[in-house]
């Protein structure tokens, strides 16, 4: 940037010698003109960076000529270049307005060198000056056209400037509120004497708070609450001489807070009071939040379980884990829910939870609001009272059993023999024979009968059990019949004492029906069911037709009595049997053990165990 000067002297040597010497300056082009009066008729037209004039010229001297630029044309840098060096000159001329002032006289080239250093100092000066009044006037609109009110106190605590939303909000006129005490026209009355204290005191020691928040009385008597970010002007030499003050109307928002507080408290109360746990989880930032009485109820800190969904989860009973999953997919579906599942305590037992589950105004699914009750007592309840209702169901039904046994089938057995006997009365000796025979027939089908009633009554009767499936099959003797066994020997599974008499009843119903059977094979795996465990043999199997009747009282040539009692002693424990063998190629029995029922005396993890047929 070329700086373009306006030097005026009437003394042409000193113009001649200025022009030499400035205009060899790389960054500097100089105008010479003689007189003041032929410079400001230049200056009509012209516009220069800087100016330099001499002291002592006719006319009008470089005093008179420095005042004249300042009136007309402002802050344009102006250097006072001139022989008199006395000391009201100097300080005439620098109240006037002159940035430098400099004597003639020594070395020119010095002389010149160090008045073209004074020029570039006043033009630069200058430039500062112009983008901080530039920069002021841009920050004074934005203030006035942003949504926050503004405002500039001096160190006495007057005001200097104020922005229109202020004005707006308080409900004062711009000449009402210019130049007044801020404190006394501003600052609510109970709190006036300590406000403008603490200001007094800030403008003593230098420093100010860079954040607060500060009462606003409004012209209609109204205080609101502002939250305002303070910035400290200081002069030219550090000293502070007021601050600028943006601040927010959080009236609404503080009052929010508060409700929120307030509701919080209750609410807070109430959940204590009655052992709910009131949780918010975050998504999209895997982060739980608790209520403070989870300590109350399931014995955790509230920073022991706010670590994240992975690990909520894991507190989760293992059997109750994917349809606890399953159940919040439903919930980010349907928006609200209620999931029980078991919820492990921070002693290490687990309770009962009802999870009335929610998403926070039905839209954002990445959120979900819960309301945690502890229904373990309930829970207990009612499956003490489901079990007695099962355990009346099966006395109910055994007692019809037991009673169709002795009312139907013994009374028909006893009517037939009844029959047989007084034939015998008047038969031969041929008809004798069969008639004994007949006879044999009915006792031996009355003693299944009733050693059929005996064993049926005690199924139920005691408390079920774990039991170790090889030592059941330990108490069968498989002398003419070949055991491959396929299963862990720490394989145990939970069911009614009388389950040895299920595997037996499978072995005699093998031996005795299968038809010429010589390899029985016991193996397992795992489904979604539970864990299956296979009983098969390689006889003549059992046909398509029979499969879904095989398992009812009476049913087959042989009564059907062991495979009945089988399937209601493994019913007990919700153990299932059904026959999945290939008629031809041998009967294949399989029974289900759900989830919960089946474990390894030795920790052995059964999942890995495989069906190897």
């Amino acid at each position: 940037m070329v700086i373009s000067v306006l030097y005026v002297d009437d003394e042409p040597d000193f113009l001649f010698l200025g022009e030499k010497f400035l205009n060899s300056e790389p960054d500097m082009m100089v105008h010479t003109v003689t007189s003041a009066g032929e410079a400001l008729e230049i200056l009509k037209t012209q516009t220069f960076d800087a100016i330099v004039s001499d002291y002592m010229m006719p006319a009008m001297d470089g005093i008179q000529f420095l005042q004249k630029v300042r009136s007309v044309y402002g802050s344009i840098p102006f250097i006072l270049f001139t022989g008199k060096g006395r000391e009201e000159v100097v300080i005439t001329a620098l109240n006037s307005g002159a940035d430098f002032y400099l004597q003639k006289g020594g070395d020119a080239p010095s002389q010149f060198t160090e008045l073209a250093h004074k020029i570039r100092q006043a033009v630069e000066r200058k430039k500062a000056e112009d983008l901080l009044v530039e920069s002021d006037r841009r920050f004074r609109k934005t203030l006035q056209t942003m949504n926050l009110i503004a405002f500039q106190l001096d160190n006495d605590g007057k005001v200097l400037f104020c922005n229109d939303h202020l004005l707006k909000l308080t409900g004062w006129k711009r000449e009402e509120f210019m130049g007044q005490d801020f404190f006394e026209k501003a600052v609510p009355a109970d709190l006036r004497d300590m406000k403008k204290s603490l200001f007094q005191e800030a403008m003593k020691k230098g420093t100010i708070s860079q954040h607060e928040e500060m009462k606003l009385l409004l012209r209609n008597g109204e205080i609101r609450d502002i939250d305002v970010m303070n910035t400290d002007l200081r002069d030219e030499h550090g000293e502070l001489i007021g601050y600028m003050c943006i601040g927010d109307d959080v009236t609404e928002r503080n009052a929010a807070r508060r409700e929120i507080k307030a509701w919080r408290n209750r609410y807070r109360m109430v959940a204590t009071s009655s052992g709910l746990v009131v949780y918010d989880y975050d998504q999209n930032q895997d982060r739980i939040i608790m209520s403070e009485n989870v300590t109350d109820v399931f014995g955790y800190k509230c920073e022991q379980i706010n670590q994240g969904f992975e690990q909520w989860i894991s507190f989760v009973h293992p059997h109750d884990r994917q349809t606890t999953l399953d159940s919040f997919k439903y919930v980010q579906k349907s928006g609200t829910g209620i999931v029980k599942y078991r919820f492990r305590h921070a002693d290490g037992h687990y309770v009962w939870v009802e999870d009335k589950v929610s998403i926070p105004n039905g839209h954002d699914s990445s959120r979900f609001m819960g309301i945690m009750a502890d229904i373990t007592r309930r829970q207990e309840a009612e499956e003490a009272l489901m079990i007695s209702e099962e355990k009346l169901r099966a006395a109910n039904k055994k007692l019809s059993l037991l009673s169709s046994i002795t009312r139907h089938d013994i009374t028909n057995s006893l009517h037939a023999m009844q029959g047989f006997l007084s034939l015998m009365e008047e038969c031969d000796h041929d008809e004798m024979i069969e008639f004994t025979k007949k006879l044999k027939q009915i006792v031996q089908t009355i003693e299944s009968q009733m050693k059929f009633s005996h064993e049926y009554e005690k199924v139920g009767v005691s408390e079920p059990e774990w039991v170790r499936v090889m030592d059941l099959v330990g108490k069968i003797s498989f002398d003419e019949i070949r055991l491959v066994s396929n299963i862990s020997p720490t394989l145990e599974i939970y069911a009614d004492p009388m389950i040895s008499k299920a595997f037996y009843n499978l072995f005699t119903n093998a031996r005795a029906h299968g038809g010429h059977v010589t390899t029985i094979t016991l193996s397992s795996c795992c489904s979604e069911d539970g864990l299956v465990l296979s009983w098969e043999d390689d006889g003549i199997g059992i046909p398509d037709d029979e499969k879904e009747m095989i398992f009812s009282y009476g049913y087959g040539k042989n009564t059907g009595y062991g495979l009945h009692l089988i399937s209601e002693i493994l019913k007990i424990t919700s153990i299932t049997i059904s026959e999945t063998g290939t008629p031809g190629k041998g009967a294949r029995f399989e029974m289900v053990i759900p989830h919960g029922g089946y474990r390894s005396a030795n920790g052995e993890n059964l999942r890995d165990a495989k069906d190897d047929n």
